[in-house]
């Protein structure tokens, strides 16, 4: 069972001028921010009707921001952050990252910067945000490492609810099937709007959207923390680094400060003991590590 949605912008105007052409959905993602290169702002100027207007009428929300790798992945966050705040975020409100544009960079640099933007969104939002990208787009390795986010695949080649699931990811959470006509059309991968919500909004702590990682994350030095929820007693983590590069350093830590410093392997699993509200923090400290929960015990 699936959720018909749809997507909207400036294009689409506000609210009252959309909602008809809409015809019957559940829910709409809305396009709030773009911070460009050359230090381009904009605002959707419709945003703000468009999110009141979904609100007054009962749908289900997703507020999304457009990527620009060249910019700065904390810009970027805190530019989108600073307009939801206008807009109000409700614990039942989704958020998205719309990832579809290099600006130039390697597909390993996009694919890093948006690996930060995603958990700085997710640890400042308490729930998991969507990747919005196409196919093209991540089969390039632009997604690399992403995996552990709920997929927004655009595919119109493909009947809705029935799109082509790149690597990294194993399912979609949302497919935009239909981008010919005046409204961009959409279907969500949930039983009902509550599930939805559920799965999108705001999570209670321990914040459970914060689900064990199918698959390894490719994290760059310097990067966000990368905080993951472990299972009852003790899981193992598989901490190890790309052939051919120096030996991450990896710390590991739980909120109640307690932790520890490890030099990974390839393909070493190092068990850690589940923490406060079985949640580890981990952190990279030099070179690239993948990090994944491999099993419990």
């Amino acid at each position: 069972m699936t959720i018909a949605g749809v997507d909207v912008a400036s294009f689409q105007g506000t609210f009252a001028d959309w909602k008809s052409a809409a015809g019957a959905y559940e829910w709409a993602a809305v396009k709030l921010t773009e911070l460009g290169p050359g230090s381009s702002e904009y605002i959707d100027p419709d945003a703000a009707a468009d999110w009141s207007g979904l609100k007054a009428a009962g749908k289900g929300r997703v507020a999304y921001l457009f990527a620009h790798p060249s910019v700065s992945a904390s810009g970027t966050v805190t530019y989108f952050a600073a307009e939801l705040a206008k807009l109000g975020l409700e614990d039942g409100d989704g958020i998205a990252l719309d990832l579809e544009t290099t600006d130039g960079a390697s597909p390993a640099a996009v694919a890093a910067w948006g690996l930060s933007v995603l958990t700085q969104l997710r640890s400042r939002y308490d729930r998991m945000p969507l990747l919005y990208t196409f196919i093209d787009f991540a089969q390039e390795g632009c997604c690399a490492g992403l995996g552990g986010y709920p997929l927004w695949i655009a595919d119109p080649s493909s009947p809705a609810g029935s799109p082509t699931v790149p690597a990294p990811w194993k399912t979609w959470a949302v497919h935009q099937y239909d981008i010919s006509g005046d409204i961009d059309r959409d279907v969500a991968n949930y039983g009902s709007l509550t599930e939805m919500k559920a799965a999108l909004g705001k999570q209670t702590p321990p914040p459970t959207a914060l689900r064990l990682l199918e698959d390894p994350m490719n994290i760059a030095p310097g990067s966000t923390d990368v905080i993951m929820a472990l299972p009852d007693g003790t899981a193992k983590i598989k901490i190890g680094y790309p052939i051919a590069t120096p030996a991450a350093s990896v710390k590991v830590e739980f909120p109640d400060g307690t932790g520890s410093t490890v030099a990974p392997y390839w393909g070493k699993a190092v068990k850690v003991e589940s923490g406060t509200n079985n949640q580890v923090r981990i952190s990279v400290l030099t070179a690239t590590a993948d990090i994944s929960v491999v099993a419990s015990e």
